[in-house]
């Protein structure tokens, strides 16, 4: 189980749950996913699979996601909802034709039969419908969907390569790699290096790749964000899991996530390469609201407003901690010029944390408090009176008058 550090309440319905602790590190304790979206679609989780085209989902789901009320997006989505950003996404296609990302999605993956594109382009950018609480980090950031998978969803590291420039070719100041590989090769090297060069942000999952106990690839690669996942318990998912060959740099929600797929519908998918979604569309809120900072600018922001583990960072299975898209945005306590790889996170005024309650008074205490006081304001009336008749008589002892 991952301790954290700097408290976070999120309320769900009437009950307000702590999801990280005080600076002793108190276990995170997340309430379970609703169970309406246990009846949902699942969608896969390692691409690869031969399992044919993923059919719409007839399913919706009405409560606001756990994972967004974990994240606080409503909160972040005060201060910025991506707009004018666009984010690639570099996974199996995007189907363009989704209610929430209709008019918002382009790029040739248009075609998405495995659907874990969509799924995570969603989670990045789905707009708010109504009589449905789901939504993206970034609901009015523009996707570019790049497909570079078989329509059973495998790939290799020159095709994700390829993605990785066609991304950045079509405008992508964001590019999230939502699908990841056991191995390198000199072109993904070098197409990591180009996005960093052109200042663009490069967001990967830490594992999933299809050879396992294998670094996955581009997150393991210098200049990008791996990202891995937490449960719902707050702890590592999946669960027991242990260190990774690819440390991360962030976690996020991983385990039982809702988002859209091909033709619409909600769906549940989990792990790290859902999780990546969630820091790319925090790193589009943050694009967006402060145009001017630089890609690494951007990276160092979501790490130093990370929500800490205890002990110290960065942590080999959570990173510098818990994407806080809110605090990511607002920056802060944060220099504008400061270093980019600095990850203290300094106090300021205007924090979205939600501030450690009062001492509570006991009775006893209280009246105390309020005799004295009284105490105080009845010497202080007769000093009023004495003091100045004193004066009058030079401080001579007076005498009453006999009847």
């Amino acid at each position: 189980m991952v301790q954290w550090r700097q408290g976070i309440t999120v309320a769900f319905g009437c009950t307000a749950v702590l999801v990280a602790g005080g600076t002793t590190g108190v276990r995170a304790a997340v309430p379970l996913a609703p169970s309406a979206s246990d009846a949902l679609p699942q969608m896969p989780e390692q691409v690869g699979a031969d399992a044919g085209c993923t059919p719409a989902s007839k399913k919706t789901v009405t409560p606001t996601p756990w994972a967004q009320q974990l994240l606080g997006l409503r909160r972040a989505q005060e201060l910025s909802l991506g707009e004018g950003v666009t984010v690639g996404v570099v996974d199996t296609g995007v189907d363009t034709r989704t209610s929430v990302l209709k008019g918002r999605a382009s790029g040739d993956g248009k075609r998405d039969c495995v659907g874990h594109g969509t799924f995570t382009a969603g989670l990045v950018a789905g707009a708010r419908r109504d009589g449905t609480g789901f939504a993206g980090v970034a609901p009015r950031a523009r996707v570019f969907g790049v497909r570079v998978t078989t329509d059973e969803g495998a790939t290799t590291a020159d095709a994700i390569a390829a993605g990785i420039d066609a991304a950045v070719r079509g405008g992508s100041e964001v590019v999230l790699v939502s699908v990841a590989y056991g191995r390198s090769s000199k072109r993904l090297s070098a197409a990591v290096a180009s996005a960093a060069r052109k200042d663009v942000v490069v967001v990967a999952p830490a594992g999933g790749g299809q050879q396992s106990g294998a670094p996955a690839y581009p997150a393991a690669l210098p200049g990008v964000v791996g990202v891995a996942s937490v449960g719902v318990d707050g702890g590592p998912f999946p669960s027991g899991r242990e260190a990774l060959p690819s440390p991360p740099d962030l976690v996020a929600p991983g385990d039982r996530v809702l988002s859209v797929g091909p033709g619409g519908g909600h769906f549940t998918g989990g792990g790290d390469t859902v999780a990546a979604a969630f820091v790319a569309g925090a790193a589009a809120l943050v694009r967006a609201h402060d145009p001017g900072l630089s890609a690494d600018a951007v990276v160092g922001r979501l790490l130093a407003t990370a929500v800490r583990p205890a002990g110290p960072v960065p942590d080999p299975l959570a990173g510098y901690g818990l994407v806080d898209p809110a605090e990511a945005v607002s920056g802060v306590g944060m220099s504008t010029d400061a270093d980019a790889g600095a990850v203290v996170r300094e106090a300021g005024e205007g924090s979205y944390r939600v501030p450690e309650p009062p001492e509570a008074m006991s009775a006893l205490p209280a009246w105390g408090v309020a005799a004295g006081t009284a105490v105080i304001g009845v010497l202080a009336l007769a000093l009023g009176v004495v003091v100045p008749r004193g004066r009058a008589r030079g401080w001579r002892p007076g005498y009453r008058d006999e009847a």
